[in-house]
């Protein structure tokens, strides 16, 4: 349409540009694997027939990584979107990425779904939970023991310090005492260097001297008894 002019106020356009609703592509859902913690299979749901892949191309498509939760992975044209329900994976292989408003109701239904697994699935079920909780009781020994270790390893390192800070205070003990004989030792030594050296003094007599009687004038005779001529 033509562009219509208002006097002084300019351009008004008469025509709008309108989209209409785009062309969404399109997903085809191929089937459904269920699988356990341990990305092994449990079953599985084909909903095409004519779907080439298998579970053991699941398996080589997995990230090194791991599955994460609504994170998809690729192989080749075909896409698996791995939902978490529970303590399963039901990874959802299509062609195509699903669209993100989607996601949120298939997995309500795979939700739902989980009830109604077929009935030989529910042994294999119920013996990994199984498995899960005697796993998860030994990790809680296992961790218990640990505990315990580690407090027996904390009261035997205060023991040794406190170990450690008598034998450093009966060291400094054992030195003192070493010191003290060490200067009565000396003392005494002192003392007999002493003794020697007064007793070898130039004044002082030797010892043969000292030791030798001296010359003295022999004793008095005592007198003879007489004979008597009185009679």
């Amino acid at each position: 349409m033509p562009e219509v002019h208002r006097g002084g106020l300019g351009v008004v356009p008469t025509s709008f540009t309108t989209h209409g609703p785009k062309t969404v592509p399109r997903v085809d859902y191929d089937r459904i694997f269920v699988l356990d913690e341990d990305a092994k299979l449990l079953g599985e749901y084909a909903l095409r027939d004519d779907c080439p892949l298998e579970y053991d191309d699941l398996r080589r498509a997995i990230p090194l990584s791991g599955m994460r939760h609504l994170l998809s992975f690729y192989q080749g044209e075909y896409v698996f979107t791995p939902f978490r329900v529970g303590g399963l994976w039901f990874v959802l292989l299509s062609r195509g990425v699903p669209r993100i408003e989607e996601r949120g109701s298939i997995g309500t239904l795979l939700a739902a779904m989980r009830v109604h697994l077929p009935p030989s699935l529910s042994p294999t079920l119920a013996a990994r939970e199984a498995a899960l909780r005697d796993r998860e009781r030994e990790l809680d020994a296992r961790e218990r023991a640990v505990s315990r270790k580690e407090q027996r390893v904390v009261q035997l390192e205060e023991e040794l310090a406190m170990a450690t800070e008598k034998m450093d205070d009966l060291a400094v003990e054992v030195r003192a005492r070493e010191s003290r004989l060490n200067a009565l030792r000396d003392y005494a030594m002192e003392i007999h260097r002493t003794i020697e050296q007064t007793e070898s003094g130039p004044d002082r007599p030797a010892i043969d001297e000292r030791d030798s009687p001296r010359d003295e004038a022999p004793p008095p005779r005592s007198p003879t008894a007489r004979p008597s001529h009185d009679r």
